[in-house]
């Protein structure tokens, strides 16, 4: 190996990475009349990659999109072969600033030529709600779906996976108690700039759906608005469930875990969490135990 820090690289390498990646990426993609942004939004581990991988790409009408990022774009980092030796956890961390380097100029390129473009938001920085006014005036149109859950659920829930992607060798990290409460208090910032350039833009669409311990561990639909105009010019608002609003996500973030069934489940699942940390003892973090029986005393039924 080089002399090279095991995560050091260099702008070539970051333009390298792009245009391997662009040659396939935007080969297919054309530009149409009106471009639009699928947005996926939600705290870390809410299920908004779940809800994208899984419902919206498979039902077609996102081919002709550009997503601005894969776990496989970390592979293209200079130093990637050194990192694995160090396991998944550690090549996460320093792969980071590197593919959103990448992400960045897959997005410049995308946006410059008007494609339509696959965003992920975890809430992560105010730098979302600023984009908004750019995408307005660029004449982007939004389908956006929010994942609603309050912080609890996230917090197990990323524990959750990131233990299974342990045990399946992809790249993953732990998320931060701090991280999640500093997503929870950005959200309202970029939830109210995503609905006030949707508002404005006919045909845009707003989404929420819930989901939490018990009975809504399967996403359930919430509210749904869509954005039209009516015939004299003027903006007009149709729904077919419950109107979206910031309130209706706050409503669903703020709740309190307090049915037996769902209290049942919160120290099921720490308990099975607790369980797959066994065969992961070296990798898993100190913090991990004490964060779930914190949650196991809280929420135990006596």
């Amino acid at each position: 190996m080089s002399d090279a820090t095991p995560n050091s690289y260099t702008p070539e390498d970051v333009t390298q990475a792009f245009n391997e990646i662009s040659a396939t990426l935007f080969a297919d993609k054309l530009a149409e009349a009106t471009p639009k942004l699928l947005i996926t939004a939600g705290l870390q581990s809410s299920g908004k990659t779940y809800l994208l991988e899984k419902s919206l790409l498979p039902s077609g009408r996102y081919a002709n999109y550009v997503r601005l990022y894969l776990p496989e774009y970390r592979q293209k980092h200079p130093q990637y072969a050194e990192m694995e030796k160090h396991g998944v956890l550690h090549t996460y961390e320093h792969t980071e600033a590197f593919v959103r380097e990448v992400s960045g100029k897959i997005f410049t390129q995308a946006f410059k030529q008007k494609y339509n473009i696959i965003m992920e938001c975890a809430f992560d920085s105010l730098d979302f709600a600023g984009f908004m006014p750019m995408a307005q005036a660029a004449g982007y149109q939004f389908d956006v779906h929010i994942v609603a859950c309050n912080q609890v659920f996230a917090h197990v829930s990323s524990i959750k996976r990131a233990l299974k992607s342990l045990k399946n060798g992809e790249l993953e990290r732990f998320v931060q108690s701090s991280e999640l409460e500093s997503s929870r208090n950005n959200a309202q910032v970029i939830i109210e700039a995503l609905e006030s350039a949707a508002k404005t833009t006919k045909g845009s669409k707003i989404t929420l759906y819930e989901r939490g311990f018990g009975k809504l561990k399967e996403r359930t639909l919430r509210a749904q608005s869509l954005y039209t105009e009516a015939p004299n010019g003027t903006p007009n608002t149709s729904t077919t469930t419950a109107f979206f609003s910031y309130g209706a996500y706050e409503k669903i973030i703020s709740h309190q875990i307090c049915t037996r069934e769902e209290r049942f489940d919160v120290v099921k699942e720490c308990h099975l969490a607790l369980l797959k940390t066994g065969v992961q003892a070296s990798n898993v973090p100190d913090r991990i135990y004490n964060e779930l029986y914190a949650y196991i005393i809280t929420y135990m039924c006596r």
